[in-house]
């Protein structure tokens, strides 16, 4: 499964080589590095001044092969809010896979199994990229409460044109998403590089931010 994404990881180091990129990344930043025991094996949280966090573990994602590095953040946002953005290939790579497993079985609803952000590239509609031609031409955006999103989007899209300028490929495995309230992104988490961990650290917390001013609104603002 998803061995076209496979070409993308590297080579596999150890968990105490990642606790060290993890630990410089952490020191430089001035965060809080713990190691931690998950249900399926050791890992790494890097907690960080702003609220936010970093998890480093086993992948939860059947997307992201090997070892996975999870950016999470509380946001305040609605908790029935829904949002998925990426690339455009990666989408088309997930919505394949969805499509397999849905003709395969002959289901006649979308597998409850599957990631939730997965399972919105089918249920969820687009939201417009069109007011940035970078976005547009290499993004996707999807979302169950399109005001919110555009508010999100409207703050935010200057930071993502930067990201894709500089490291979000078009076949980088890089996901962001928003659900109850929780913004996430994931990625590949081996090898980690300190670059890597400044440039995604630097966007996510900046994403965050921008999703925290959304969530203070006025109500009537959020309302879909």
């Amino acid at each position: 499964m998803f061995a076209s994404l496979k070409r993308l990881m590297g080579s596999g180091r150890g968990l105490a080589d990642q606790g060290d990129v993890l630990a410089d990344w952490a020191k430089e930043e001035g965060h809080v590095l713990k190691r931690v025991k998950g249900k399926t094996g050791m890992g790494y949280v890097v907690e960080a001044q702003a609220g936010w966090r970093v998890e480093w573990g086993d992948s939860q994602r059947p997307y992201v092969i090997g070892k996975e590095l999870r950016f999470r953040a509380d946001t305040g946002v609605p908790g029935d809010v829904q949002m998925v953005m990426l690339t455009r290939v990666l989408a088309q790579t997930l919505e394949s896979d969805v499509f397999s497993r849905f003709t395969n079985a002959m289901q006649t609803q979308i597998d409850n199994t599957l990631p939730d952000e997965m399972r919105w590239l089918a249920m969820h509609p687009k939201v417009s990229l069109q007011d940035s031609a970078v976005l547009h031409r290499r993004f996707v955006l999807l979302c169950n409460a399109e005001g919110t999103a555009k508010a999100w989007l409207a703050r935010s899209a200057p930071l993502l044109e930067e990201a894709a300028s500089q490291w979000w490929t078009d076949s980088l495995v890089f996901v962001v998403t928003l659900n109850r309230g929780m913004l996430t992104a994931r990625m590949a988490g081996q090898p980690l590089q300190v670059t890597q961990l400044r440039l995604v650290g630097a966007l996510f917390a900046q994403l965050a931010a921008k999703a925290k001013e959304v969530s203070s609104l006025a109500p009537a603002t959020r309302q879909e």
